[in-house]
């Protein structure tokens, strides 16, 4: 590679200066050689990129390849990617077309083993992660994914301990995912070698985390957002920080950004841009012992062409030295799925009446976590029905896996539904992703499963006698085309759901995904029926009188 030169504003985050400055460069920085100590307001600026500390590239419904090319954009040149949902679909295979797929990749794309696969015995999956998997993989990743098992790890479970011990003998970090976990708990938790979490939903859970030895991920995902009620960590604890998106849909990336809405909200409240560079960047690097994009001399030529450090909007993003273009054509990477196709009727979805007391999921919008709330049915007839005028529609869950299993029915509060013949859902249900419809009709969601089912995974909304889906070949989870295509047809179905079938979620998909997620309390629904994750148990759908 011949050597490259900019003359530009450079942003110095090590020296917290601002100068002018010749950057010459290969892959690796050779040179910054100060012009002046005066800046060029003609100029543009050089300043470093961003890291995204944690994140399911599946969640963006993008190969790795996708995904690289659209948050190159704005700014990112770093993931650590923890391939937990096309693992728990695939197993290896998943892992390996992830890797694979990274190769292509316009940015540094790090992997983190998953660590809980299946996430929980009460759902059905499509593989396990264990000691072994940690043993062929060790040296291709960074951490050991999200730990969701906190029981089995303040319980001292055998087969939890020994997969965090072998990644202590990796000395691989290990990530946490403990939401509202406090006390004594928490404290056996991180003494087992626990280092961050993803989870905290208000300021003092995260101090707690923080004060014994955590480092906490600030979140600002599509479903959930806790950017604005963790934000005093910025000033209080930014040592201790990251920047993470989680689970980010390709639309909400094109018009919030990546990790520069993190960047944007953060400088519109008075941030030190070079404060603000150790989430972004400093501490991540560090944690997962990533190196890249310091802009030292001899590091990785990772770096962002932006206007100016008041907007820092992008205008190229160099990772090896090579710009990220959309010039590049992706490799093809062998497709990999696990789905059982089969056919439903009305029949599948129909509930009969047990009791007039029926126990409905409570959901809140841009949260993972959910209540409980007892309805009282005021219809007299056999069957239980949807209540769209209440707020109140059916949830189910079909097996994905077993080709005979019987569907899993439920109902939910606050979608907001008014449509009396829709139904949308989806092949992406954390963390088992079994198939999840929410409707208000059981035609309309008969209509949504086969659509599904025969096209292997995907999105699907029914609006009546009106049917549009999008389908997602790799793993019911994600597709090689091009990101526009995808982010432009996601806005088109959630569109519809939206506005045809009336539902007031900013993010419907990404909410039902989560519904099935049986480790984030409280009442949640899988395959095998109502779960109570405080309890740790299955409860019935109806209280006895």
């Amino acid at each position: 590679m011949s050597n490259k030169s900019i003359k530009a504003n450079f942003l110095d985050i090590h020296s917290r200066q601002v100068y002018m400055a010749e950057v010459i460069y290969d892959d690796r920085i050779i040179s910054v050689n100060k012009l002046s100590d005066v800046c060029n307001d003609s100029l543009e600026w050089i300043v470093p990129g961003f890291i995204d500390s944690h994140v399911h590239i599946e969640s963006s419904m993008l190969s790795p390849y996708e995904f690289s090319r659209m948050v190159s954009k704005y700014g990112t040149i770093g993931a650590v990617c923890d391939p937990h949902e096309i693992t728990n679909v695939c197993g290896d295979e998943g892992i390996d077309y992830m890797m694979e797929s990274a190769k292509e990749s316009c940015i540094h794309l790090f992997f983190a083993l998953p660590s809980c696969v299946p996430a929980t015995l009460f759902e059905t999956n499509g593989a396990i992660v264990d000691k072994t998997t940690l043993d062929k993989y060790h040296d291709k990743v960074v951490a050991i994914g999200e730990m969701m098992n906190y029981p089995g790890v303040v319980s001292n479970d055998p087969n939890v301990m020994s997969l965090i011990d072998a990644a202590k003998s990796y000395s691989l970090p290990i990530d946490g995912h403990v939401p509202g976990l406090s006390g004594i708990d928490l404290e056996k938790y991180v003494c087992a070698g626990i280092s961050t979490d993803h989870e905290c939903f208000t300021y003092n859970e995260a101090v707690e985390k923080i004060e014994k030895g955590m480092k906490v991920l600030i979140r600002e995902g599509s479903a959930a957002r806790n950017l604005d009620s963790l934000f005093p960590l910025l000033e209080s604890h930014i040592d201790d920080i990251m920047f993470c998106t989680d689970d980010s849909h390709p639309d909400d990336v094109l018009e919030r950004g990546h990790i520069s809405r993190f960047v944007h909200y953060s400088l519109s409240r008075g941030v030190s841009i070079f404060d603000l560079y150790k989430p972004l960047l400093l501490t991540p690097n560090k944690h997962y012992n990533l190196g890249i994009g310091e802009l030292k001399v001899g590091d990785k030529a990772d770096f962002l062409v932006i206007d100016d450090i008041k907007t820092y909007n992008v205008h190229k993003c160099i990772v090896d030295g090579v710009e990220c273009t959309d010039t590049k054509t992706a490799m093809h990477v062998k497709e990999v799925n696990q789905f059982e196709t089969r056919q439903f009727e009305v029949i599948d979805f129909v509930v009969e009446k047990q009791s007039d007391k029926v126990r409905i999921i409570d959901i809140k919008d841009g949260e993972l976590i959910t209540s409980q709330y007892i309805w009282e049915v005021s219809d007299k007839g056999r069957f239980i029905e949807a209540a769209p005028d209440e707020d109140i529609i059916k949830i189910v869950v079909i097996n994905r896996y077993d080709p005979f299993a019987e569907p899993s029915v439920g109902f939910i509060r606050g979608t907001g539904m008014s449509n009396i013949r829709g139904a949308y859902g989806s092949s992406i249900a954390h963390d088992s992703h079994n198939v999840v419809i929410v409707g208000s009709d059981d035609w309309a969601i008969k209509d949504c499963a086969n659509t599904i089912f025969s096209n292997r995974g995907g999105l699907c909304v029914v609006n009546g006698e009106e049917i549009e889906s999008m389908q997602l070949p790799i793993a019911g989870l994600m597709t090689n085309s091009k990101y526009e295509e995808v982010a432009a047809r996601y806005s088109k179905i959630q569109g519809m759901i939206k506005e045809e079938l009336g539902v007031k979620l900013k993010s419907p998909f990404m909410t039902s995904s989560f519904m099935s997620l049986l480790v984030i309390p409280s009442l949640k629904i899988g395959d095998r029926g109502l779960f109570d994750v405080d309890k740790l148990d299955f409860v019935d759908l109806f209280i006895a009188e």
